[in-house]
């Protein structure tokens, strides 16, 4: 389960967010909405380990992320947690392949990881050899969604994942991250201010972001 208790962020002493309260509990869903500029990218580094609050305390399980040393914080979203990126965070001069290789990496698993698999999942297997500054937008999307899902984490965070999108890939996108989340047993935490994702993916809560405040 995942439990936020009282997070705050500041930024030169004003105020971004607070008060943030919820638990997730294991294969639910949650959808975080609202305005550009509110603090949603903000709020899902925080929950994924990369930026620390103000105030407030965050639990996997028992586990008290930003209790564990930094080194341990980064071996923990590795090995648990898959992340979309709303600006890819792809590397444009490695291949497809390369950087699904990267991201496995830093899960530091012995098992065998099928790339083709998840790569024909998402629909660019085709594609594992070419690099990802000649892929188009909608393909470099469907490689961070596969990036993201690659270990089998158990916790999802998508920031954005759809909004510079058309319609069509929308749809594809959010498709193969709600497929992907059943397939992996995750939850899954997206961000959005895209109006269309409430119609493609039925989520188990939603938080409004300013709500809280």
């Amino acid at each position: 389960m995942l439990i936020c208790e009282d997070i705050s962020f500041d930024i030169d002493g004003q105020k971004l967010f607070s008060n943030i309260n919820l638990n997730l509990k294991p294969q639910k869903d949650l959808l975080i909405i609202g305005p550009s500029g509110i603090g949603k990218t903000t709020l899902l580094s925080i929950l994924c380990g990369i930026q620390k609050p103000t105030t407030g305390k965050i639990t996997y399980n028992s586990i008290d992320l930003y209790n564990l040393p930094e080194n341990k914080i980064d071996e923990f979203r590795g090995k648990n947690l898959g992340v979309v990126f709303q600006n890819f965070n792809l590397i444009n001069t490695f291949t497809v392949k390369q950087n699904l290789e990267i991201a496995v990496s830093a899960i530091d698993t012995k098992k065998s990881i099928p790339f083709f698999n998840i790569l024909d999942r998402v629909g660019i297997a085709n594609k594992s050899h070419i690099k990802v500054a000649n892929l188009s937008i909608g393909e470099k999307q469907r490689l961070a969604v596969a990036r993201a899902f690659v270990g089998d984490p158990k916790w999802v965070f998508c920031d954005e994942p759809t909004s510079s999108l058309d319609d069509k890939n929308a749809n594809i996108i959010a498709n193969l991250i709600k497929e992907e989340s059943l397939r992996c047993k995750a939850s899954l935490v997206l961000i959005t201010h895209d109006s269309r994702i409430q119609t493609l993916i039925k989520f188990s809560k939603i938080l409004k972001l300013g709500d809280e405040l």
